[in-house]
């Protein structure tokens, strides 16, 4: 995956470290072998820079980038789609960088963070789910998926409403933004409103560290792959649904009869308003 974990953070990249990414790619043998110092060292920085890269990949230490670049499939395999290639080509190359996607995320949230997740939902009074554009679309499926087993959550496009809501919540309820960028001027301020409110934040956000991180008290990685084509947008949204459906699924295990019973009620009424 570490392919998939560098075109993640590509465009925030230094300099340095891609100049680091550069060597990685171009002397693969090479690389896997040597040291951090050992390649600091031959690249003319400091050790501390590489640790820095391996880290801002999610890496926990250069050793463990060389492990995943090992094991990682050749750039090739996972290359952009281009225009005159087959349709087995290009229905290939998207399900493999799906897949990546699904992998990176899942590797990207640890089992603790979605364990603190469920916490969060679980213990909230109410919870306000918000997110611009298309990561709204994602906000009232995930506000759907809760109120249909009974979890008090709702979502608003208006984001005036999203703010009165927000500033009458307290420490007993919970927010959760959905933000590809962490950097939207709107969802920052639902962010704001709400530690001035002492209100829970959860945040849905990029990998790479943004002004929305100092803002929440628990984070979610999307991931997303850099690419010429509109494939880049659809695996983030893939990226959010994943962590979507693995927290919605694991809250409905810690309680489950009382979710079931909740979730067939909600059937019923859905069933008989239909007809």
């Amino acid at each position: 995956m570490y392919t998939t974990r560098l075109r993640a953070v590509s465009d925030k990249l230094t300099n340095t470290e891609k100049k680091i990414a550069s060597y990685l790619e171009s002397n693969p043998q090479q690389s896997r072998i040597m040291t951090s110092y050992e390649l600091a060292t031959q690249l003319d920085i400091g050790q501390s820079t590489i640790i820095r890269f391996s880290k801002k990949l999610g890496y926990n230490s250069f050793r463990d980038l060389q492990v995943d670049l090992i094991n990682s499939p050749s750039p090739a395999a996972i290359e952009d789609i281009s225009v005159d290639e087959p349709t087995n080509a290009t229905s290939y190359k998207i399900t493999r960088q799906y897949q990546e996607i699904i992998d990176l995320t899942y590797a990207q949230n640890s089992d603790v963070t979605i364990e603190k997740a469920v916490q969060y939902i679980r213990c909230a009074r109410r919870i306000q789910i918000h997110g611009i554009g298309n990561s709204n679309l994602f906000a009232q499926y995930f506000a759907n998926q809760l109120t249909t087993i009974g979890v008090l959550a709702s979502c608003a496009s208006n984001n005036h409403v999203v703010y009165s809501t927000i500033s009458c919540y307290g420490p007993d309820d919970l927010v959760i933004l959905i933000s590809e960028s962490g950097e939207t001027p709107e969802i920052l301020q639902a962010a704001k409103i709400a530690q001035n409110h002492g209100v829970p934040v959860i945040s849905m956000t990029r990998a790479v560290k943004n002004k929305l991180y100092d803002c929440s008290d628990l984070i979610l990685r999307t991931v997303n792959r850099m690419s010429r084509t509109r494939l880049e947008t659809m695996t983030m949204r893939c990226s959010q649904l994943c962590l979507i459906d693995m927290i919605y699924l694991n809250l409905f295990k810690t309680d489950y009869e009382r979710y079931l019973k909740a979730l067939d009620e909600s059937k019923t009424l859905a069933f008989t308003k239909e007809r």
